[in-house]
């Protein structure tokens, strides 16, 4: 190693941040499109039931010809399309269901950002805690926004609904907000209310 080359280290930076950022957008994009996928199933499953009835077993059937189809497609037992089901009942085709829309940045550049239905900024994982451990409507609706506002792994997702973040919610008095960045200032507020 001889002399540091700072043109070098530039480009060798510049083009980490792209492949960090490309490789961000392109985990969003999957899992927009994986959560897309199932509640489409989850849809046809409803809509089936509907139909025949729920004395049909459409999901067991539907499971077993699915793994069938896609031996190599993990998520295809009949408790995930189960979740499927209650994920496309739980989150009807509305506003937080919205698709992609492209809107121009503020900046000077003039470039495009997608903007991504609140739904499909968590994972499926982070979908199922919600399926689990929440009431339908706002309960839920709280803490799927509360998740996609804080980042909140499945984990800690899961240890608010657990101690009932809805109901403590703005109850203690601070200046977190003021003298905090953003996600500190979350987590400063949350950690007086935890019992």
């Amino acid at each position: 190693m001889g002399v540091i080359d700072r043109g070098y280290l530039n480009i060798l930076e510049g083009l980490k941040i792209k492949i960090r950022s490309a490789r961000q957008k392109a985990s969003i994009a999957v899992n927009t499109k994986l959560l897309e996928l199932y509640w489409e199933i989850g849809n046809a499953i409803s809509q089936q039931q509907k139909q025949e009835g729920w004395g049909t077993k459409v999901i067991e059937k539907l499971a077993l010809d699915l793994k069938l189809e896609f031996p190599d497609f993990k998520g295809l037992s009949a408790r995930n399309l189960r979740y499927m089901r209650d994920f496309a009942e739980a989150w009807p085709r509305e506003p937080i269901w919205q698709p992609l829309v492209a809107k121009l940045q503020p900046d000077n550049n003039q470039s495009f950002i997608f903007l991504q239905p609140l739904v499909a900024k968590i994972t499926w994982a982070h979908h199922i805690v919600l399926l689990n451990k929440t009431k339908p409507g706002d309960e839920r609706l709280f803490y799927l926004k509360k998740s996609v506002e804080n980042g909140w792994s499945k984990s800690v997702l899961a240890i608010q609904i657990e101690t009932q973040l809805h109901l403590r919610q703005g109850n203690a008095i601070t200046n977190f907000e003021f003298t905090l960045p953003k996600p500190y200032s979350d987590l400063a507020q949350e950690t007086l209310k935890n019992p």
